[in-house]
């Protein structure tokens, strides 16, 4: 029998849910065989052509954009251990060869052309409204096609603000850019997760939802009350949460569990319920999607460096992505992670994120203590849960099977 793709699937359409799950686990197992074992790095090479091959047949980004969005990461943090702005994001996205390749299809007229008229009206209101990254001098030595991206990704952020209404042609290539724009934040999401980057990945998460909602800042009473209304015109309610988290003391090298509880001060009732679901089609389904991203504090905000001192990073230590349904009162989740060898306090951010909902993000603080080491031939317990005060209320991936364990924790100061 020639073994051919279609008769792997049919034959795969044939297996229980057990068989599927049990032959996805061995190919995880033989993928990572072969990207990390030694001696297959002709296999490795092909692997990756026929990935990149397929998804460039597809549309999709490609493994030169994962490259270009992660040095424009590591440049940022390079400098700083802050957060990354939102303007740096959109810059390293509007600069992605993904996107060349827009400003060269419309150049052989093969594209929908963003018309020069209406760039040049957009600029002159990102100018007038001081957008990032637009003010004075910041736009100077721009490439062309760069600037295009960031005008029209601006322009989709900004548009309830601006004067200006768009020719049907340029209307089609930001539909057409904004599109690729959100599947490049996915792929930057991915490999800020893959990599620890927790500050870059939450910045990531801001933007998915800004260019997704059409608005340009979470923390503008403006945008959360276009945000409620926009989610009201559809039959849904801006989520409102609360978080409470306790964390168990350990000793090195045990495990640190975070205990995650998520109240919705929103959940449906039984006839928003039955109203809500009237609005959809078959097959939808009435659910809430959250990222729970866990962030080791090792830095405070705005920390200043001298030149060439070593600059210290938070890190992701545990994530998870969470659903609910509307009317679910609470959602509960737990994140573990290998405690540090150094005793002493150390100090956990737990952020519940949206990528889709503007200005509902929450999040905690909560702190556990590492304890001396017993002796070998001692027992050992852990002591009670601790959780730190709430610091600030207002859709990643599941841990991936082969990460590595976290890096170190640093002790919390004093």
């Amino acid at each position: 029998v020639e073994l051919t793709e279609d008769k792997v699937r049919e034959v795969i359409q044939t297996l229980t849910p057990e068989q599927r799950q049990e032959l996805m686990s061995e190919g995880q197992d033989l993928k990572e065989e072969l990207l990390t074992g030694d001696g297959h790095d002709e296999e490795v090479a092909l692997f990756r052509k026929e990935v990149n091959d397929r998804a460039e047949k597809a549309d999709l980004p490609v493994e030169k954009d994962g490259e270009h969005l992660t040095k424009k990461v590591l440049s940022f943090m390079q400098g700083s251990s802050d957060a990354m702005p939102v303007a740096n994001v959109l810059e390293a996205v509007a600069s992605c060869p993904y996107l060349v390749k827009l400003a060269l299809a419309e150049a052989r007229e093969t594209a929908h052309k963003a018309e020069p008229a209406d760039l040049a009206a957009i600029e002159g209101e990102c100018l007038r409204l001081k957008v990032e990254g637009w003010r004075d001098g910041e736009a100077v030595g721009r490439p062309p096609f760069v600037r295009r991206n960031l005008l029209l990704v601006c322009y989709q952020m900004h548009q309830a603000r601006m004067c200006v209404h768009l020719q049907p042609n340029t209307m089609e290539a930001l539909v057409e850019l904004c599109t690729k724009v959100r599947r490049l934040l996915d792929m930057l999401f991915k490999f800020c997760l893959q990599n620890r980057w927790v500050k870059a990945a939450l910045a990531v998460t801001e933007c998915q939802a800004l260019v997704l909602n059409g608005l340009w800042d979470a923390k503008e009473d403006e945008c959360r009350e276009a945000m409620r209304q926009r989610m009201a015109s559809g039959g849904l309610k801006l989520p409102k949460l609360a978080l409470v988290c306790a964390a168990n003391d350990c000793r090195p090298g045990q495990k640190v569990a975070i205990k995650v509880e998520i109240s919705r001060a929103h959940a449906y009732s039984e006839d928003e319920m039955k109203a809500y679901k009237a609005t959809l089609r078959e097959g939808e389904d009435a659910r809430e999607g959250w990222w729970v991203i866990a962030e080791s504090i090792r830095t405070k905000p705005n920390t200043k460096y001298q030149p060439g001192e070593e600059i210290s990073h938070n890190s992701l230590v545990g994530r998870q992505p969470l659903g609910c349904a509307l009317d679910a009162p609470t959602v509960a989740c737990e994140l573990e992670f290998e405690a540090p060898t150094t005793p002493g306090e150390y100090k956990i951010m737990v952020h519940v994120r949206s990528s889709g909902c503007v200005g509902v993000d929450v999040r905690r603080k909560v702190s556990f203590t590492v304890l001396k080491a017993l002796p070998a031939n001692a027992t050992s317990s852990s002591s009670g849960a601790s959780s730190g005060d709430p610091v600030e209320t207002g859709d990643g991936g599941d841990r991936i099977e082969g990460d590595e364990l976290p890096p170190p924790l640093e002790r919390a100061e004093a």
